[in-house]
C-alpha cells in the first residue's frame, strides 16, 4: 500500500522536532493519529498527536523542501525557526513562493493527545 500524502508529510515536520518514527493509530478521510517516536531505540519517548487534515488539505509538497532544508541547516530549535529563515537559499523557488511556504509552514498545527484529551500542538514559529 502506497503511503499517503499526510504521513509523507509529517515523517518530514516532525523532523523539526527530532522525531525519528511516526507509528500509525488511524487514517481516516479527516485525520491521521499515531505516535511520534523521538528515539528508536527508546520507544517508550513518544507522543500521540492527531492531524486533523484530510489528503486533499495537505500542504504542498514544495513545502517539505523548504522544511528538509531548515532540519539539514538546522535552522531550528525545535518549534522556533531562527531569523535567517527569511534568507534561505532555496534556487528551485522565487521571492514570492519562499514567503508563501513560509506562511504555510506557520499555520501548520497537530495536535497533541495526553490522556485522551487534545492538549498542547506541534507547531512553528519565528
Amino acid at each position: 500500500m502506497r503511503e499517503s500524502k499526510r504521513l509523507n508529510f509529517l515523517k518530514s515536520f516532525l523532523k523539526l522536532y527530532g522525531v525519528e518514527k511516526i507509528e500509525l493509530i488511524e487514517e481516516n478521510e479527516n485525520s491521521i493519529s499515531g505516535f511520534a517516536i523521538y528515539n528508536n531505540s527508546n520507544l517508550e519517548e513518544k507522543q500521540e498527536f492527531i492531524w486533523h487534515k484530510s489528503e486533499d488539505e495537505v500542504p504542498s509538497p514544495e513545502l517539505k523542501i523548504l522544511i528538509e532544508k531548515i532540519v539539514s541547516e538546522k535552522l531550528h530549535y525545535g518549534d522556533k525557526v531562527i531569523d535567517e529563515i527569511e534568507n534561505i537559499e532555496l534556487p528551485e523557488f522565487d521571492n514570492q513562493m519562499k514567503e508563501k511556504l513560509i506562511d504555510q509552514l506557520y499555520d501548520i498545527e497537530i495536535k497533541m493527545i495526553d490522556n485522551g484529551e487534545e492538549t498542547d500542538s506541534f507547531f512553528v514559529h519565528d
